[in-house]
């Protein structure tokens, strides 16, 4: 017997809905599949979603005739500022028919999201992640991914009113689960209603949990997600981070993806392993056997390795992001590869060519996921057009953080950005006008950010100098 959640998510199916605006019938669809809400939204040119919850006749309007959002979007800041004067007029963006899931906070709604239309579009980090999936597609390349982010779970919800920010006046982030300690297997024992309810949330918001594990630390928790095609894949990972939020928000906590959140927290880490396979036939393609790297993954893991340092600021987009980068944290921080090396910025796993995998493991749980997989499967189809040859592996037991010369990455954000712009491989992947968009919006949340003055620094030289 069908029960109304398979349905509902059988009606999200992007055949069925393709056919519904093909056929202008939006309205019986919705009726059809239970839906009086459609949350309809856009990933912004910083690579945070911005929606609005839409009535049937609104979303009818916006599958059928097109919808539209405010272009200041695209210039906005964590501040809620534009960081340049720019943005004044609604533009049209047309909805993602494919894109469609069920939404985990209410059973008669959905999310989808929308594209605006050229030229605004080429400012998106989604629109560019389609770029290069069609660009693999059309080398014969299929992708899938899957990601793992580690956020720390804190006492007490998210400001509201007149209640202090995070470390304000002193008060500490105080963790949750305080006993927790790195694959802990005593946590999940105490917090298993904790755990089953969040992978139960995220199960319901359509975002495929593989597992969920203790981290360094307490408050710390591992996320990973099952593989999915690339656009799918960053379309979870970003709702993951969003619903896990939403999630202990609701129950009284709080949960963050800042990838350094202050002394005594480990670095976090948000990590997307890509594997191609041939679009002819299936076959795997990173791996010719069991333990040997094919050519292709070889070209592919050259063309990471060779941009990373020019492409870094897709990945690591805040200048906190390099904060984890520092002594003690577990973070790679250089352009290095290795066969199941945990220490180096890209770690291949080639045990079965039907398992065989990249593991970026540069960008921390701050990133955006649209921006770091464009950027990763760019660079990584790049050295494949290219026919590049790998540098040589940093074989275990050596480490790939103390790696030094070529293989360093930025040392901040505006470094990270002026490279970034100074890149004639990631204009020629991304286009002109995205790279300079991305990078003075890069510089511009540097510069708010270097007005800022912490507790810490304070307490270092308010008597000293």
């Amino acid at each position: 017997m069908t029960t109304d959640a398979e349905l509902g998510t059988a009606q999200l199916a992007p055949g069925v809905v393709r056919e519904a605006v093909r056929e202008r019938t939006i309205a019986g669809w919705l009726q059809q599949a239970g839906l009086h809400t459609v949350h309809l939204g856009l990933v912004d040119a910083s690579g945070v979603l911005r929606s609005k919850r839409l009535a049937p006749t609104g979303a009818r309007r916006a599958f059928e005739e097109g919808w539209s959002f405010i272009d200041a979007i695209q210039w906005w800041g964590p501040d809620d500022t534009v960081w340049r004067e720019a943005g004044t007029a609604s533009r049209p963006a047309m909805v993602d028919p494919t894109s469609g899931r069920p939404y985990p906070f209410a059973s008669d709604a959905a999310v989808f999201l929308a594209e605006f239309a050229p030229p605004l579009c080429e400012l998106s980090p989604r629109y560019q992640l389609l770029r290069m999936v069609e660009r693999a597609e059309a080398a014969g390349f299929g992708c899938g991914v899957g990601w793992e982010f580690e956020c720390i779970v804190l006492e007490g919800g998210t400001p509201s009113g007149g209640e202090a920010p995070l470390t304000e006046r002193g008060h500490p982030a105080v963790p949750a689960m305080e006993a927790n300690r790195c694959w802990s297997a005593l946590t999940p024992a105490i917090e298993d209603g904790t755990l089953d309810a969040l992978v139960e949330t995220l199960g319901r918001g359509g975002v495929p949990v593989d597992h969920v594990c203790s981290e360094l630390g307490p408050g710390c928790l591992e996320i990973a997600l099952a593989a999915e095609g690339a656009l799918r894949s960053a379309d979870s990972a970003a709702l993951a981070k969003l619903y896990t939020k939403a999630h202990f928000a609701r129950e009284g906590r709080r949960a963050t993806f800042m990838a350094q959140l202050g002394p005594g927290f480990p670095g976090l880490g948000g990590h997307p392993s890509l594997s191609l396979h041939s679009t002819v036939d299936g076959a795997p393609l990173l791996c010719d056997e069991p333990g040997v790297l094919s050519k292709t993954g070889a070209q592919a893991i050259a063309g990471v390795v060779a941009l990373l340092p020019e492409v870094m600021a897709m990945a690591a987009p805040y200048p906190n992001s390099y904060r984890r980068f520092g002594p003690g944290n577990w973070a790679p921080g250089t352009a290095t590869w290795g066969v199941g090396n945990y220490s180096c910025g890209l770690r291949a796993v080639v045990d079965h060519p039907e398992s065989a995998r990249l593991e970026l493991r540069i960008p921390g749980a701050d990133t955006s996921p649209h921006h770091c997989l464009a950027m990763f499967l760019g660079a990584a189809l790049w050295g494949i057009e290219e026919r590049l040859d790998p540098p040589p592996a940093v074989v275990v037991p050596a480490d790939g953080r103390d790696a030094a010369g070529e293989s360093a990455l930025p040392r901040d954000l505006v470094e990270a950005a002026d490279r970034f712009e100074d890149s004639a491989t990631a204009r020629e992947l991304f286009g002109p006008l995205f790279v300079e968009h991305y990078a003075a919006a890069r510089r511009a949340e540097a510069a708010a950010c270097h007005r800022f003055v912490s507790l810490e620094e304070r307490e270092r030289y308010v008597d000293y100098v």
